[in-house]
């Protein structure tokens, strides 16, 4: 096996399924006996780290930076990632929610644009996101996180040197051993949704299912974000302060979907939603709005019963009843497509 170098290149490590993503890879690549090392480009980091995971701060966006943020500002940026790519020397460069600074970088580069968003899934205004698309990728390899992914960029037309699609990959036995920790439970029964206070997640979505449907067990949502308030308001006036309980992100979420009942989603747009499979691997029910990209690839075979429409709130209730009353057995071969021995090979062919 031929020892390759791995730089990741990331805003930040703050929140976010894709930096969670970033962190589990660095690591799995690293035990694949990788040289690996991971670089922000300001010192925020909040997710749990494995030992051998040790982020270097570039430290070259800051407030100043943001405030007066243009293109030649991002160009300075990307001249002092570039001083660290030639100490480094990597044979691949990862570049993850930074490429508004990374897209600057020699062409010359053997980089790589990790896209965990569709570029029309994520907006209102699709010719907007398809000019801002092409400016940001044009000629540039891209990896995309779903096939659902892969076809909404295809329709952006852009003139790409190569796209491919690389499931994240998931340590199963690292999560099924993290999900056994011992933490205080909410509930001994309950429904649970993980992800950002963010309108994209729908959370006024989710309750007004979860009110329509009738059950008595609880419902948890964990997470953090600008619209906290506002959930907590959509909670009073549906009458749901008794059964919906607000809970702070947790460095380890494992443990509570291990032990919930069934994780919701309930998004607008996802690029491949994490949570969903991580609920897998802990052989807990899953349901979930049917959007743009990635519950599909994931809710297969009988799990389609609890992949609904986006906007058909009564069949939303309907699947939450049916979990409530008749939860799925959840089996190995649901999740082992996502597991890292068939997925990390395919960032070491990079």
């Amino acid at each position: 096996m031929i020892k390759k170098k791995f730089m990741f290149i990331v805003k930040d490590l703050y929140g976010g399924g894709a930096e969670k993503v970033l962190i589990n890879t660095a690591d799995l690549l690293q035990k694949k006996g990788q040289d690996v090392r991971v670089y922000t480009l300001r010192d925020r980091i909040e997710h749990e780290l494995p030992s051998g995971v040790h982020p270097r701060n570039i430290a070259c966006v800051n407030k100043f930076t943001q405030a007066i943020s243009n293109v030649f500002v991002e160009k300075a940026q990307a001249k002092i990632i570039e001083s660290e790519i030639c100490r480094f020397a990597p044979d691949v460069i990862i570049s993850c929610a930074c490429d508004k600074i990374t897209r600057h970088l020699p062409s010359s580069l053997n980089i790589y644009y990790w896209i965990h968003g569709g570029p029309l899934s994520f907006t209102k205004d699709a010719g907007k996101s398809c000019r801002k698309f092409k400016r940001f990728y044009e000629n540039k390899n891209i990896i995309c996180v779903s096939h659902g992914m892969a076809d909404d960029v295809m329709k952006t037309e852009t003139s790409l040197k190569s796209c491919q699609v690389i499931y994240n990959p998931f340590d199963i036995k690292c999560i099924q051993e993290r999900s056994t920790e011992q933490v205080n439970l909410p509930f001994s029964e309950y429904f649970l949704h993980v992800g950002s206070f963010e309108k994209r997640k729908r959370h006024d979505r989710l309750l007004d299912a979860y009110k329509l449907s009738g059950i008595e067990t609880p419902l948890v949502l964990m997470g953090k974000g600008g619209l906290e308030n506002e959930i907590r308001e959509k909670i009073a006036t549906l009458d749901l302060g008794h059964k919906v309980m607000v809970m702070e992100f947790q460095k380890n979420p494992f443990p509570y979907i291990k032990n919930a009942k069934a994780l919701i989603l309930t998004s607008d747009a996802e690029g491949l939603p994490t949570v969903l499979i991580e609920a897998l691997v802990c052989h807990t029910p899953i349901i979930s709005t049917n959007c743009p990209s990635g519950p599909s690839e994931i809710l297969v075979d009988e799990l389609i019963n609890y992949l609904v429409d986006c906007d058909d709130i009564p069949d939303l209730a309907r699947a939450i009843r049916d979990v409530d009353q008749r939860p799925p057995e959840i089996a190995p071969s649901y999740y082992e497509k996502f597991s890292s021995e068939n997925t990390i090979s395919k960032f070491m062919e990079l």
